[in-house]
């Protein structure tokens, strides 16, 4: 059986520092954290950037091809002769599971090691958008 990890990474928008949340309040989208210098410190989060001080990301379980973590809202380029220097979407979460575009995050990765993280839409726009 293939247990995957449940984190988040949350970004603290008015000074873009990451951290890891404490508590995570769904029913009144509150957050509880060590941010902007603040020890136990909380503020209200969105998952989707347009409200709130912070943005919460879910961790997908899965890891680029160096290693790194990709959460929600990553984007990821292609890095083998077929795909790259292609941005390839970002990771969001869509009828269960994580896609980016119309690849099912999960298949793609396990079986195709030739992903990289370049960024996030949240602090990095222009790489979607170009």
């Amino acid at each position: 059986m293939n247990v995957r990890e449940i984190k988040f990474d949350a970004i603290y928008k008015p000074t873009g520092e990451h951290f890891t949340p404490i508590s995570i309040n769904f029913n009144d989208n509150s957050i509880v954290g060590n941010f902007d210098g603040v020890q136990g410190d909380w503020c209200h989060f969105s998952l989707d950037g347009k409200y709130g001080d912070v943005i919460l990301r879910q961790y997908t379980g899965l890891k680029d091809k160096n290693g790194k973590e990709i959460y929600e809202g990553d984007v990821v380029t292609g890095v083998n002769r077929i795909f790259e220097g292609e941005i390839l979407q970002d990771v969001n979460f869509l009828n269960g599971c994580f896609m980016f575009g119309n690849w099912n995050a999960h298949e793609f990765f396990n079986n195709h090691q030739f992903i990289e993280v370049i960024g996030n839409i949240y602090e990095n726009p222009e790489l979607i958008n170009s």
